[in-house]
């Protein structure tokens, strides 16, 4: 069965999890393509809310698709939508989503999306609020050095402003009051 743009859907990675009560939920990801030519382009206007439903920031999860696709990224806070150079479909969209969820926010050893992210010397790790496991994430993707520049410009910011909050938790902070 084809998954709709606004429905409804399991956070569950690459396995599905079939269960109606299931805690966890997310927004399907959908695309509406605009323009046509060399200059086409597939805008999210939904981003924030499946940001917001993975505890990740929208601009993390709209370079993710830059990064799987090939393709050029934006995200606009002020529009609360992101643009992916080129005409992607909806099916598309929501595999590389659950390939987002498997890789970066289900932890791995209970397969719960209650992890937080936990830099420590240019390494990412999740911590999983869950069962209290703590791995390191694929290193080798190209996501990573978003990531951590992100962790870079939160630490900077934290530290003009009196350095009281934590990186990750301002970043986080920002992604909630968006």
């Amino acid at each position: 069965m084809p998954i709709r743009g606004g429905q409804i859907i399991n956070i569950a990675g690459m396995t599905p999890v079939d269960d109606p009560e299931y805690r966890y939920k997310m927004p399907a990801v959908f695309g509406k393509i605009e323009g046509s030519g060399n200059g086409i382009k597939t805008a999210l206007p939904n981003i924030t809310d499946v940001g917001l439903s993975l505890h990740r920031q929208p601009g993390e999860v709209a370079k993710f698709f830059g990064t799987e696709l090939g393709a050029q990224t934006r995200y606009s806070a002020e529009t609360d939508r992101a643009i992916v150079n080129g005409a992607h479909t909806d099916q598309v969209l929501q595999d590389l989503i659950n390939r987002y969820v498997e890789k970066f926010v289900l932890c791995p050893n209970c397969r719960l999306p209650e992890t937080d992210y936990k830099i420590k010397s240019e390494c990412i790790y999740h911590r999983c609020a869950a069962c209290g496991a703590k791995d390191m994430v694929d290193m080798q993707h190209k996501l990573c050095n978003y990531i951590l520049a992100e962790d870079k410009k939160a630490k900077k910011e934290a530290k003009k402003n009196g350095g009281k909050v934590r990186a990750m938790e301002t970043i986080l902070l920002n992604c909630w009051t968006a």
